[in-house]
């Protein structure tokens, strides 16, 4: 069976409520993050919707990027119910092909989608003795 979907970056088709209980309540990244950080994120990222014929919200995710040098992708999810039919596929493809997001290095982090961006030539960092993280437990 051939799903017919559509993605977007018209933030005005967003489903937030639904994008934010799934982060919020079912992704083991973003347990607990509130609505208003959602939507704050929202507002400061570039975002995907997958949406199938009838509009309705399969997926997500969204790129924080300077589209220069550095992009880096997350909270891309499929919800539950459409998982597995190779849509999280279809939705990484579309963003590394967006014109304004051809730059030199793109960043994620995942525990469990290795399998996936490796597909699309992502790799554990070579020289991550290179590279600093500052964590700040109380922020989103």
């Amino acid at each position: 069976m051939h799903m017919q979907y559509l993605i977007s970056t018209d933030k005005s088709k967003l489903n937030v409520e639904a994008i934010h209980d799934y982060l919020c309540n079912k992704s083991y990244w973003a347990k607990g993050r509130s609505l208003d950080d959602v939507k704050k994120s929202i507002d400061n990222s570039i975002c995907f919707g997958l949406y199938d014929s009838e509009g309705n919200t399969l997926g997500f995710a969204r790129v924080v990027t300077d589209q220069v040098v550095y992009a880096y992708l997350m909270d891309l999810f499929i919800f539950e119910e459409f998982q597995g039919t190779g849509l999280g596929t279809k939705l990484v493809k579309h963003i590394l092909e967006q014109p304004d997001l051809q730059v030199r290095l793109w960043f994620l982090a995942t525990n469990s989608a290795h399998g996936l961006y490796k597909k699309f030539g992502f790799s554990s960092i070579s020289n991550p003795e290179r590279y600093m993280l500052k964590r700040d437990e109380n922020h989103g």
